[in-house]
């Protein structure tokens, strides 16, 4: 399964991976975003929060590239992700759309900072040490002049999350790469499918940490979903 090409269910050609790699490479955008949060690391280098080492959090490389390869080749309309963090993957999202002239992006976080005073919410046990470095606000990446096309929010997906989606869908593609608990997984799963369009793509990021994509799946192939993964660890469904 994990073989199998993602790239024909989710692009429009053949070509459009190619040269969406290509172009994202070309801009320097990830190794820009790489450096920045290098940089705003080096004084957290060693120190841990919760017993956990802290961490920038950003996804994978892979996985950016086939965010933005999907959004230029696409010209996607809406698109609404949980966990933002420091903001690679907004930052990656929100300049695509740019270059598009077209699209937004809707955030939601629940954040957690490498000062442990500036935390007031408990978070999941089994969280990493996925942090925002004191004096960075959420999403610090994202460059003022891309913040246009942005709206984020801040809180627990299950409190914002359902508001949010009535008001906003249809959507084009929802993300989960936040609380990977299968309780989230398996709630942010159903009311990002349900709010997505026909052709519609949802994005699921540590499917491996919880059964909940498998259920999920399950509740909904029967109704003529498509599925395809992007590792091991990612998976796309495209809504009939």
């Amino acid at each position: 399964m994990v073989g199998r090409d993602w790239t024909s269910l989710a692009l429009p050609s053949g070509h459009a991976w190619n040269d969406g790699r290509a172009e994202l490479l070309d801009s320097g955008l990830l190794e820009t975003l790489g450096g920045e949060l290098h940089a705003a690391f080096e004084s957290l280098r060693g120190k841990s929060i919760r017993g956990k080492p802290m961490v920038p959090g950003h996804m994978r490389s892979l996985h950016a590239k086939m965010l933005w390869t999907i959004l230029r080749a696409n010209r996607l309309g809406v698109v609404v992700e949980t966990g933002v963090c420091n903001g690679l993957s907004s930052a990656v999202i929100l300049e695509a759309m740019h270059r598009n002239g077209h699209g937004r992006l809707i955030s939601v976080d629940l954040p957690e900072f490498s000062d442990p005073s500036l935390n007031s919410v408990d978070v999941w046990d089994g969280k990493a040490g996925a942090v925002i470095p004191a004096g960075r606000e959420v999403g610090w990446l994202v460059p003022a002049d891309r913040r246009d096309r942005w709206r984020l929010e801040l809180g627990k997906a299950r409190d914002v999350l359902p508001g949010i989606l009535n008001a906003a869908a249809p959507i084009d593609i929802f993300i989960h790469d936040s609380e990977h608990s299968y309780e989230n997984q398996a709630f942010e799963f159903a009311v990002g499918y349900s709010a997505l369009v026909s052709g519609g793509m949802l994005i699921a990021t540590d499917i491996d940490w919880s059964d909940a994509f498998d259920d999920f799946w399950r509740d909904v192939r029967c109704f003529g979903a498509h599925r395809v993964f992007v590792d091991p660890s990612c998976a796309i469904v495209v809504k009939p």
